[in-house]
């Protein structure tokens, strides 16, 4: 899946079209508390080695708008004309809400209301983490991760239906999973992620879930516990083409990196780089990093505090 190397279509031209991507953005999206911090770690970001126009300085605003989540970086199709906007993660992220999706821990539900406490365990009410964000043809999109803290024996079945409810009322056509399946394929002791997308503030169809290792152990996917990069890829089939659900966003990608790691830097092979924030969901000793496909190879870098290289990978980021 997701090998057709068809390029993500994040790019803006110039700066009209970013301020009517930002209107429509400001409509649709609420944001939490103003990222300094987020703001401040820009200037460690790098870019494309181009002259930045006024469609550069129209993207960074486009970044405050959304708490931090997008980046300015060259991206696909950048040139000399202008700037470009290239979509990472970003620490800070789940402070973007979108319409339709649950809030985020501790989010007043109304303005003025007190927060609402929440279980980070439980097993049926999932924390939801919106991890990347953008527009594609002046259209809002995001990619959100719920997850489903690990249920035992006696919420497994609840769980796993709740979770087929969901896929299913976004129009994903996959069977109700039956208390044989349950029985047989359930992890009653594991954590499981489940990436969305959203496009306009409505969920999409075909989502991606992630089965982690269970809670105390070393991280990593239970199919794959001694994968050195374990991640999952995010977005459209080439073998569906426009019948895709998510044949209008832009393809990304989502790993686990270890609990050494301060820095993620990535890296295309046309020489654009990027650096995206390294994310938490819920209580989860999980620790990620994603990012939107240009449709060309990119290899990770990981770095510890201390600046010193902890290891690559090549082929992390393929097209």
């Amino acid at each position: 899946m997701n090998h057709d190397g068809t390029p993500a279509d994040t790019a803006v031209e110039d700066g009209a079209e970013v301020a009517l991507a930002l209107a429509g953005l400001a409509r649709t999206m609420e944001a939490g508390p103003a990222p300094y911090a987020a703001v401040l770690a820009g200037g460690r970001r790098r870019v494309v080695r181009r002259r930045a126009s006024l469609g550069g300085a129209m993207a960074l605003a486009l970044v405050a708008a959304l708490g931090g989540v997008a980046a300015v970086n060259g991206g696909a199709g950048a040139s000399t004309d202008g700037a470009t906007v290239l979509v990472v993660s970003a620490a800070g992220a789940s402070a973007v809400l979108v319409p339709g999706a649950a809030p985020v821990p501790g989010a007043a539900p109304v303005p003025g209301a007190a927060p609402v406490p929440k279980d980070p365990r439980d097993p049926l009410d999932p924390v939801r983490t919106q991890v990347l964000a953008g527009t594609v043809n002046g259209r809002p999109w995001s990619v959100w991760a719920a997850l489903w803290p690990a249920p035992g024996k006696e919420r497994m079945h609840e769980q796993a239906r709740l979770i087929w409810a969901e896929d299913a009322s976004a129009g994903y056509t996959w069977p109700a999973p039956t208390k044989d399946s349950i029985d047989r394929d359930g992890r009653p002791d594991a954590d499981r992620v489940v990436f969305y997308y959203s496009l306009d503030g409505t969920r999409l169809a075909t989502p991606a879930q992630a089965l982690l290792t269970p809670p105390g152990s070393a991280p990593g996917f239970v199919d794959a516990p001694d994968e050195r990069f374990p991640k999952v890829w995010l977005g459209r089939q080439a073998k569906n083409g426009e019948a895709d659900p998510l044949f209008l966003v832009p393809k990304a990608q989502a790993g686990l990196v270890g609990p050494d790691v301060a820095r993620a830097e990535v890296r295309w092979s046309d020489g654009v780089t990027a650096e995206p924030g390294v994310l938490s969901f819920g209580d989860s000793e999980a620790r990620w990093i994603a990012v939107t496909k240009r449709g060309i190879p990119a290899e990770l870098r990981l770095y510890a505090a201390d600046g010193s290289l902890i290891a690559t990978d090549a082929k992390w980021l393929d097209s």
